[in-house]
């Protein structure tokens, strides 16, 4: 087997798989760009954290539990769906609260770690997460390979994880945006609380 084709495929299927909108870009932008790049910095740590729990679990054998324990697959849809709900409801419900500021400075409504969890939370609750790590990556990863193999496949999804995400925070944290949001906030928020709590009923009504 060659094995650099074997990572090499879990590299490209990762990262199309990870740039495609959904709800870890979503809050990873809105993080950024409604607070601070330190804020939305955290909440792409706090993705890149479920990414090396999802990833290390999908290598023990996440998708035999699932496939033998079906419940415990849905009751992650459920909670996915929940959490995904409460955070469109948030930012719907704070869409016309204007942002904090002090001397001029932009102050985070959120602290760091709250802003980590809601990263790592949105990640592990992710219904792309939940079908990449538990089918496909699992898949990319036969049991018979070697240690080092499966710890290099390990390293590329969390280095992956964190580079494109924090990149993300670096975008939209730029004063350009930042003032282009405060401009339209009521708008993105609303859309962005929509498309967070649609995607959470989509969850909770098992339509993946």
């Amino acid at each position: 087997m060659d094995y650099a084709v074997v990572l090499a495929s879990v590299f490209a299927v990762h990262v199309l798989a990870m740039i495609s909108p959904g709800p870890n870009v979503l809050i990873v932008t809105q993080s950024a760009i409604s607070q601070s790049r330190k804020a939305g910095i955290a909440t792409a740590i706090g993705i890149a954290a479920g990414a090396a729990f999802w990833s290390s679990a999908a290598i023990l054998g996440l998708s035999v539990l699932f496939a033998r324990f079906t419940w415990i697959y849905r009751g992650l849809e459920v909670l996915g769906g929940i959490y995904l709900i409460y955070l469109g409801i948030r930012l719907w419900r704070t869409a016309f609260a204007p942002l904090p500021t002090a001397t001029g400075a932009r102050v985070p409504s959120r602290t760091y770690g709250q802003a980590f969890r809601d990263g790592l939370l949105t990640n592990l609750t992710n219904p792309k997460s939940i079908i990449f790590y538990g089918s496909i990556f699992a898949a990319l990863l036969p049991p018979d390979l070697p240690v080092w193999v499966k710890a290099a496949a390990f390293c590329i999804i969390v280095v992956n994880s964190t580079a494109w995400h924090i990149a993300l925070a670096c975008l939209f944290s730029v004063r350009r945006a930042q003032h282009a949001y405060e401009r339209s906030k009521r708008w993105i928020d609303r859309i962005a609380g929509a498309t967070l709590a649609f995607l959470g009923i989509r969850l909770l009504l098992g339509n993946r």
